[in-house]
């Protein structure tokens, strides 16, 4: 590999570097390592020393060091597949699989024969929601290694997870004639035999699964939480329940040691004691939010809670002809670390004019055009559930803008929280406990209560069970709303899924015509909720649903 040294100390790196290659020839990795940091300390540039370091930073979990130690690795020899490759496969441990997947990328650009690297693509783009991608990558995998099993797997779950139940099945099939010890194929299988209504063949498959002693600590929970979904299927509700609650405990042993507390909700009561005692007036916009080059023709923003029917009302704007959406980007996310966190930063916010309240507008709509390059004449949709939190941002950078805001019955929401999550963040690791996950709703719905007395928001409610029974009336009243015309092509959303994200829980439901299923799913949990009711009956009183 070439250096990047300056020529004064190219013999120092370079006696170095054989050190640190006789040590890993003869397995002293200890020694590896010591030579590697003293050159790296020294200043001294070459790509093994950050390639050894951050192995070892691998080793005792300090993965976003080992990230950052690849990269620099990476930049010094960028040509090196093994270098990028190691940087997907750190980033994949840290759930950041978008980076994992460019990564993979130019791992496959600079090695493309190499079939493994197409594999670990082909994951972190399904990890990602790129199912098409990610069945490229898969198949491209199997034509170099036709008999590799994980690939096939792969395929066989990406079928499912779009619906292609008999291909599905096949794939998984053909994954366990090779290797009948093949977790995602058996998962798999459970995930079709569901699909068909094959209750009972389902929940058999599953416990089959958990008595397993080899299957990883990521899968057991995927498991219960199938089992969790068969038991209801079959109308065993409490048993039902205690497979989502053995889910849920798996998840938070698993991910305690990165997550902790109630980030969100504490995020959420501290901006609520901070507009209760503020001044109306001091948060009306200094202007009116006019024209900003490179914005959309309209703009909205679709929020409220995670499991809200955000989704589903998404997919049907988004089949309007003069719509464009975005689900779930964080294009707030810079400034609302800036502005939303601390006393201070509010009170920054407030005062926030001229050309910098400009800058922030320019460069929201710039990462937008990132997405969604063509927004010309269009109607643009920010669909993020939980920008309720972000609301003052909103206010101050976009009053203008429309505000959608999705109710659903708070017992039906926080139990589908509960039950049904596909990635545990920050945010999400509250959903694991059912009080936690109720709290967490509470104190967003505070927040949107008083937000709505001390801002001026364009705002307009829509409520998931209202559109399931007048689907027409209710859609019609969104599009007046967000100044669009009504255009018969929403009645086909289920046709349409390349707007909505995949993964989320509510992809396979949007992907039918609409039902009426998910509507007081609550009552067949109302033993096992009752803990949480003191918390959720006062917001089921205020937005009007009836108690029983």
């Amino acid at each position: 590999m070439p250096t990047e040294t300056s020529a004064e100390t190219a013999h120092d790196a370079g006696r170095a570097v054989a050190d640190i290659e006789a040590a890993i020839a003869g397995g002293d990795w200890r020694r590896a390592y010591d030579a590697s940091s003293r050159a790296i300390s020294r200043g001294l540039r070459h790509p093994i020393f950050f390639m050894v370091r951050a192995q070892r930073m691998e080793e005792t979990a300090r993965f976003q060091s080992a990230l950052e130690d690849y990269q620099r690795a990476a930049e010094i020899e960028p040509q090196d597949a093994r270098i990028h490759d190691a940087i997907g496969i750190c980033a994949m441990k840290l759930d950041e699989f978008e980076r994992a997947a460019d990564a993979f990328a130019s791992a496959c650009a600079l090695e493309p024969a190499r079939a493994d690297i197409h594999y670990r693509r082909g994951l972190a783009l399904a990890q990602h929601g790129a199912y098409e991608a990610a069945r490229d990558a898969y198949q491209e995998a199997v034509r170099l290694a036709p008999q590799f099993i994980d690939a096939i797997a792969g395929l066989a779950s990406i079928a499912a997870r779009l619906g292609e139940t008999a291909c599905a099945r096949q794939l998984a099939v053909d994954a366990l004639a090779l290797d009948p010890r093949q977790v995602v194929s058996a998962i798999t299988l459970v995930q079709a035999d569901m699909s068909d209504r094959l209750y009972a063949e389902a929940e058999e498959k599953a416990r089959v699964l958990l008595d397993r002693d080899d299957i990883p600590d990521g899968a057991r929970p995927v498991v219960l939480g199938l089992l969790g979904d068969v038991l209801d299927g079959q109308r065993r509700y409490a048993e039902a329940f205690a497979a989502h609650a053995r889910e849920n405990e798996t998840l938070r042993r698993l991910y305690a040691p990165r997550f902790s507390g109630n980030p969100g909700a504490d995020a959420a009561r501290n901006l609520v004691g901070y507009f209760e005692n503020a001044q109306a007036d001091r948060w009306k916009a200094p202007d009116n939010g006019g024209s900003v080059d490179g914005a959309a023709a309209g703009h909205v923003f679709l929020l409220g809670f995670m499991r809200s029917g955000t989704t589903l009302l998404e997919q049907v704007i988004a089949c309007n002809p003069n719509v464009v959406a975005l689900d779930e980007k964080s294009l707030l996310a810079g400034p609302s670390e800036r502005f939303l966190t601390s006393v201070p930063a509010l009170d920054a916010l407030a005062q926030l004019d001229g050309p910098e309240l400009l800058r922030q507008r320019r460069h929201y709509w710039e990462n937008a055009r990132r997405h969604t390059p063509d927004l010309t004449g269009k109607t643009f949709v920010d669909k993020q559930p939980l920008n309720t939190s972000k609301l003052p941002l909103i206010a101050k950078l976009f009053p203008r803008a429309r505000i959608l805001f999705a109710l659903r019955d708070p017992r039906d929401v926080v139990l589908s929280c509960f039950r049904r999550h596909l990635k545990v963040t920050p945010t999400q690791f509250e959903f694991l406990s059912l009080e936690d996950c109720a709290r967490f709703y509470s104190a967003i719905m505070r927040l949107y209560e008083v937000c709505r007395e001390k801002l001026v928001l364009n705002l307009f409610e829509h409520r998931y069970e209202e559109m399931v029974q007048d689907f027409d009336g209710r859609v019609r009243a969104v599009c007046d709303f967000i100044g669009v015309e009504w255009a018969e092509t929403m009645r086909n959303f289920d046709t349409h899924v390349s707007v909505a994200d995949l993964r989320s829980p509510s992809a396979r439901q949007i992907r039918r015509p609409l039902y009426g299923e998910g509507i007081g799913q609550w009552r067949h949990y109302s033993e096992q909720m009752k803990p949480v009711f003191p918390l959720l009956e006062p917001w089921v009183d205020k937005f009007g649903y009836p108690r029983d």
